[in-house]
């Protein structure tokens, strides 16, 4: 079935990677694994309406497709029999299998795989569920439908801020790192996704959830040096830096401050089955 709009290459426009992303994507995503985990563990607290969203059961096998450090495959693993957490990137597997460790877990499985290469039923088996959260899995939807037995779910932040903005924005005026301003506008939202599923014959469950980043500090100096770590900031440049941190701070009875930053992600899901793939 050809849909009137041809969402997936609009798609393939919207989500187009840098080349050295396509090129060595282990390489390219081991170097942000660092900056994703921390930002993970701001958004621990929010984590939770997601979560609250996926349909798990205690005996189910669970996919996450670029899983980066586990902020979906740990909390999932505590849910159900077991998880596969696969990513290109090593490094983001070792901080997936230290955040596992931490939590007394051993019902998780790593593994390094290219997504836009994994051959279903020979790189990797069909799971209960399959999770792409915010990665190369929404890319390729009728993959993520051939591997699960159950459901698949997808998710990613509706419209901004996404996790990549509020990190960029601490550093606003210091860094010279620019994200296309297509990842604004609302034409490029999870449309594209609710479309192409439409197209290929699914009729796609959608629910959006407040999301954000938060964490309590004793201090501002605390928070100060915390959220420094995200990047780099030169002594010249400390102003700057903390301008941009007070936005999101707020004064606590206690006489410490919260950070809070708050946004939203959406979560569509469906049953797998049989697709119409004419229009790719």
């Amino acid at each position: 079935m050809n849909g009137l709009v041809n969402w997936v290459e609009i798609q393939k426009r919207v989500m187009r990677m840098p080349v050295m992303a396509e090129k060595d994507p282990g390489e390219f995503w081991g170097k942000s694994a660092f900056m994703y985990d921390k930002m993970s563990k701001l958004e621990t607290d929010y984590t939770s309406n997601q979560l609250d969203t996926i349909i798990l059961d205690a005996a189910d096998s669970v996919l996450d497709v670029g899983c980066g450090p586990g902020r979906l495959a740990v909390p999932i693993a505590k849910r159900v029999a077991r998880v596969t957490a696969i990513d290109a990137s090593e490094e983001m597997l070792r901080y997936c299998k230290k955040n596992a460790q931490e939590q007394g877990l051993t019902n998780i499985t790593t593994k390094v795989l290219d997504w836009k290469k994994a051959v279903v039923g020979k790189d990797i088996e069909k799971h209960d569920i399959v999770i792409a959260s915010r990665s190369v899995g929404l890319s390729d939807l009728v993959k993520l439908n051939s591997a699960a037995n159950k459901y698949v779910f997808v998710l990613s932040f509706a419209q901004s801020p996404s996790l990549k903005e509020v990190q960029m924005s601490f550093f606003e005026g210091i860094s010279e790192e620019k994200l296309p301003d297509v990842r604004m506008n609302r034409m490029f939202g999870y449309n594209i996704l609710f479309n192409i599923l439409y197209d290929l014959g699914i009729d796609p469950n959608l629910r959006v959830v407040k999301d954000g980043f938060t964490r309590d500090y004793v201090s501002r100096q605390e928070a100060y040096d915390d959220l420094r770590q995200l990047g780099e900031v030169k002594k010249e440049q400390e102003p700057i830096f903390r301008k941009n941190i007070d936005k999101y701070l707020i004064e606590q009875p206690d006489g410490g401050v919260k950070f809070l930053r708050e946004t939203k992600t959406y979560i569509m899901w469906w049953e797998p089955h049989e697709l119409n793939i004419d229009l790719l």
